[in-house]
């Protein structure tokens, strides 16, 4: 007989079951984020979380993690009013009507790769009869968390028939960011360089190598552990300023330190007269990289393509000679400079259910727009 149970995050993090629905790409589902997630560290903390488990015969066999969000976090990647503000059928909100009538919101399968987990080789039936539970589930918990709306933000495109239980349950569909993958299976990085790049962008990137040379940049790899998780806060911190976040030093530096003790997690840095001012950021999971964050010193290498070269040029190159390392996940936005490094561009959906006469008021306005007038995908990054 099957039970669905919502499972605490420690409850969860200590699940054999709950780590064997976890494939390389749920990083973030898995029990090595949950205990990151425990505690609550970063700018990214929800008001509520939790793991919904369906069981049967005493055994996990299909899940989902929630996370509930209101406006005491303002980051675009996980408040769905943000997202959704780009869309055509809401131009004309501010965005603080938004906020009032789509938050809080009851985010489903993570704010990565959003899905309901279940065990590999899970008969059509079984696995669509667990889909069906655990979003009928979601819904619930939605309601008796207070949430105004209920999204599952970055959906492959793909999965069609996730997407048809979804629309079946009451919820639609918005274009989302593309997710953006880089497969390193290159016997080595020349090999990439010669072959996978265009002429412009190789000639683009020899010159951004040889004004880093010029300017005597010292470029690097290394882990992240307590000697440098301060200097590599305050790096991104700079960055969350630049674009209006309200997040604190001190909430990137605790962060930044609870991942370094549960993670392996590679930053590679830009150095200028022993100043450290560039980096990016990469956690190590199941033989992918996850592109996690980066960070910069604006008062260092003004005219240097900085960027570029931290967070493609050498990510990439350590990929092609590592043979631990099979994909980099460079997630969403920035279509062009990630399609012109030769990642793989994965179409994602926003499925979104209003749980209130509010917000079910504004989600209606999609009917309204004509098709093909919702925007560029990826807009809301």
């Amino acid at each position: 007989m099957s039970n669905i149970q919502l499972l605490s995050l420690a409850e969860a993090q200590q699940s054999q079951d709950w780590a064997g629905l976890c494939g390389s790409a749920d990083l973030f589902a898995h029990p090595t984020w949950l205990a990151i997630e425990r505690t609550g560290s970063g700018p990214w903390v929800p008001a509520g979380n939790g793991c919904l488990a369906l069981t049967e015969g005493g055994r996990i066999i299909a899940g989902m993690t929630l996370q509930q969000f209101d406006m005491t976090v303002d980051d675009v990647i996980v408040r769905a009013d943000r997202m959704m503000h780009s869309h055509a059928a809401w131009s004309d909100l501010t965005q603080k009507e938004l906020e009032d009538t789509l938050l809080p919101s009851l985010m489903c399968g993570g704010w990565f790769n959003s899905r309901i987990l279940d065990l590999p080789g899970t008969p059509r039936e079984e696995a669509q009869t667990a889909r069906r539970a655990l979003i009928a589930e979601s819904i619930a918990v939605g309601r008796d968390w207070g949430s105004a709306t209920i999204v599952y933000p970055y959906l492959d495109a793909t999965r069609t028939e996730l997407r048809a239980d979804l629309r079946d349950a009451g919820f639609v569909e918005i274009p989302a960011p593309n997710r953006h993958v880089f497969h390193s299976d290159y016997p080595s990085y020349d090999e990439y360089f010669d072959h996978v790049l265009r002429k412009k962008t190789r000639n683009q990137i020899r010159r951004e190598l040889k004004r880093f040379n010029e300017a005597g940049v010292k470029t690097a790899h290394e882990l992240m552990d307590d000697s440098n998780v301060e200097k590599l806060a305050q790096l991104a911190h700079n960055l969350e300023l630049k674009y209006g976040q309200k997040s604190t030093f001190e909430q990137m530096a605790g962060w930044f330190s609870v991942i370094a003790a549960n993670t392996r997690t590679s930053v590679f840095t830009a150095e200028l007269d022993s100043r450290l001012f560039a980096m990016s950021m990469w956690v190590h999971y199941e033989g992918r990289m996850y592109g996690f964050h980066c960070g910069f010193d604006y008062g260092v290498g003004e005219r240097l393509h900085t960027y570029s070269v931290v967070v493609y040029r050498l990510p990439i190159a350590f990929a092609c000679s590592d043979p631990d390392t099979q994909h980099l996940e460079y997630g969403v936005g920035g279509d062009h400079a990630k399609l012109t490094r030769g990642t793989e561009a994965i179409p994602q959906v926003l499925s979104v259910k209003p749980l209130t006469a509010k917000a079910e008021a504004v989600v209606a306005r999609l009917q309204d727009v004509p098709d093909g007038h919702a925007g560029p995908v990826g807009t809301w990054v």
